[in-house]
């Protein structure tokens, strides 16, 4: 009799350590996202390089597929805007401007039908029954108001749990909502770190997995953005940044580049990599954005806590880095003091944001009694 228990309970054990191990080994489904490369402003002719990368990392890896919202075809041609050339008469430029402007009335009487279809194709898209086949979005360098029939309802949908990811212009597009803006973190102000330039940048977090493969402190060719005043520390958890003291110009701003943030239950991955086209055939890159794609899938779990203090302290280093470049005052000490005084206490540089912010608002030539406030915050 206990043998044949003792037979029963092994049986009992082999089966459940079986199916254990046959649940362990099955391979996660695919999540299905929607690709959006649809643009109204700006269109960033890395798109093109974008859409063949995004679908051949989401097949390659297993992690995901791809639906693709495009341009529709047939879009008009815009006319362009005639120039003056020299030894143009009066009469002559004004039958050019008369002729430019009945072209653009053409224009715009032949573009409502593209305007129309593409409506009726976002419309299509974002309705509840069709999201409801897919896991997230990703929106590849959009640009412009996106006509999305209603972008309250399409942020719910977020916040159930799905995944939003954003490459470049994402944060160049739909300007007039704030509520969009909110949930992607922040929107384009200017970009003085053009594509052809190299750039400094840090990581915040070197251990952290979606920019753990990224020297602590590299150099790169892409256009960086920076970010209108709607954009909120407290909001995201910054994973890496412009690092001003080793870029040009060195401008009194902090320049997040990549951040993670949650967003009720879903999860919200934004990098502002992604201009140039060599970027997204970079293999550091595309390490990055995959792991950005599987956290925000929840594939993983990694820290997402807002971080402001770290924020603010590379928000200080900038301006420190920006003064020292206008008052010809030694860059690395000053930086060293001011490292000095955050290790000391981390609330430090956080307490002084209002002061740099006011900073970011004055043209170069008003900065001078700005910076000789900061700097004197570093003698106190």
């Amino acid at each position: 009799m206990l043998a044949q228990r003792i037979l029963s309970g092994i049986v009992a054990l082999l089966i459940l350590t079986s199916v254990a191990t046959a649940s362990a080994a099955e391979p996660v489904k695919p999540a299905r996202l929607l690709v959006v490369t649809v643009t109204t402003g700006f269109r960033h002719a890395s798109i093109n390089t974008a859409e063949p990368v995004l679908e051949e990392l989401g097949r390659t890896s297993g992690l995901f597929h791809v639906d693709f919202l495009r341009m529709p075809p047939g879009r008009p041609p815009q006319p362009k805007a005639p120039k003056r050339a020299e030894g143009t008469s009066d009469d002559e430029w004004t039958g050019q401007q008369t002729a430019f402007k009945a072209e653009q009335e053409t224009f715009k009487t032949a573009d409502e039908g593209w305007q129309a279809g593409l409506r009726e194709q976002f419309a299509k898209a974002f309705a509840p029954e069709a999201l409801a086949h897919f896991d997230g979005l990703i929106f590849a360098s959009t640009t412009g108001e996106l006509p999305i029939p209603d972008i309250d309802a399409f942020l719910a949908w977020l916040k159930t749990g799905k995944a939003f990811i954003g490459f470049h212009a994402a944060s160049d597009t739909l300007k007039k909502s704030d509520a969009y803006c909110d949930m992607i973190g922040g929107h384009f102000a200017g970009h003085p770190w053009n594509a052809g330039g190299e750039h400094g940048f840090v990581v915040h977090e070197p251990a952290h997995r979606l920019v753990a493969m990224f020297p602590q402190r590299f150099r790169m060719k892409d256009e960086i953005y920076q970010y209108d005043l709607r954009y909120k520390p407290e909001n995201l958890r910054v994973l890496l940044s412009i690092d001003m003291p080793a870029s040009t110009p060195k401008e009194p701003w902090h320049v997040p580049v990549a951040w993670v943030r949650e967003y009720g239950q879903g999860r919200v991955f934004y990098t502002n990599f992604g201009h140039n086209d060599a970027t997204w055939k970079d293999r550091l890159f595309k390490q990055h954005m995959q792991e950005g794609i599987a956290w925000a899938l929840k594939r993983f779990d990694a820290p997402a806590a807002p971080n402001p203090d770290v924020q603010a302290a590379e928000y200080l280093r900038s301006v420190i880095a920006a003064a020292a470049t206008a008052t010809g005052k030694d860059a690395d000490d000053l930086l060293a003091q001011a490292d000095a005084k955050i290790a000391k206490d981390p609330a430090w540089a956080l307490g002084l944001r209002p002061m740099l912010l006011e900073i970011r608002g004055q043209p170069p030539q008003a900065r001078a009694e700005a910076y000789a406030k900061v700097l004197a915050e570093l003698q106190k």
